[in-house]
């Protein structure tokens, strides 16, 4: 009697440590579980870094190939001028050694015109059109209206604009002003944005950026790597707010040479380039 009495005092403390032992096994096997998951997420988080490290070399690579793409593309488009100067120089030689041969009715009118004494000029059909008498005259009638003719052999001069925007640019943004309509002497390349000088000289460069509203943009003017010139444009965050900023500079450069506008640090505005807003790039020679 003493014996059951015993047990079952006893009893309740051996369903507790049984309970408890229960909890204790369930809490070691949770452990485990939690365990093996940070296993499982450490070697996934060292994947992951893996992944960002291939593709971070990746991005240094693809960099140092458009670098060198555009050192390509300005080398070919350098060689494309000589070449096209090579082929001036021949068909202007072919063009002094050359005979046209035209039939008596087809002779230009300047050989059919006649002066008379009192300085009125007539062609066939008899117009008369009044002709200097002196020399006088006739240098105040050059410096009134030039020659007429502009010597694009000779001449070096491009002028360019953005024909879409550009959001955002980042740090060391090269500008392309791909809309191109004057490039005297194929300095210019509207795939890089960059003049390559064709032959030494002074030159003029000049630039005009608009900013688009809600943000700022920093750009540089840049020789080869020397800073020449340097905008900041910023506009409020209001709707429509926009900012035109322009610089000029007048520098001696030698064959060879790269001009361009790149961003010096992250922009937060865009740089416009449509109808209402177009951002140039323009130079010339001066001697």
């Amino acid at each position: 009697m003493e014996t059951l009495y015993c047990v079952m005092l006893l009893l309740p403390g051996l369903m507790a440590a049984v309970d408890m032992q229960k909890e204790i096994s369930e809490i070691r096997n949770i452990l485990q579980q939690q365990e093996s998951q940070i296993i499982s997420l450490r070697d996934e988080n060292q994947a992951i870094r893996k992944d960002v490290s291939r593709l971070h070399m990746e991005k240094q690579s693809l960099k140092m190939e458009v670098r060198s793409l555009r050192k390509h593309a300005d080398r070919l488009d350098f060689e494309n001028l000589a070449l096209k100067k090579e082929v001036d120089s021949l068909g202007l030689i072919i063009s002094s050694t050359g005979v046209k041969r035209t039939n008596g009715t087809h002779h230009q009118i300047e050989h059919n015109k006649e002066v008379s004494r009192i300085g009125v000029m007539k062609d066939k059909k008899g117009i008369r059109n009044r002709y200097p008498k002196t020399r006088r005259e006739q240098l105040k009638a050059k410096r009134l209206i030039g020659t007429g003719q502009v010597n694009t052999q000779t001449t070096t001069a491009f002028y360019a604009y953005m024909s879409t925007n550009e959001p955002h640019p980042s740090t060391h943004h090269q500008l392309i002003f791909d809309e191109v309509k004057t490039n005297l002497g194929n300095g210019y390349s509207k795939f890089t944005g960059t003049f390559t000088v064709p032959t030494a000289g002074v030159y003029v460069f000049t630039y005009k950026l608009y900013t688009g509203n809600h943000g700022a943009i920093h750009f540089d003017l840049l020789v080869n790597d020397a800073i020449y010139d340097s905008t900041y444009g910023e506009t409020d965050d209001v709707s429509a707010d926009f900012d035109s900023d322009s610089g000029t500079i007048v520098v001696a450069v030698n064959q060879g040479d790269n001009v361009y506008l790149r961003s010096y640090e992250d922009c937060t505005g865009t740089v416009l380039g449509y109808r209402k807003a177009k951002s140039t790039f323009a130079g010339w020679k001066l001697n």
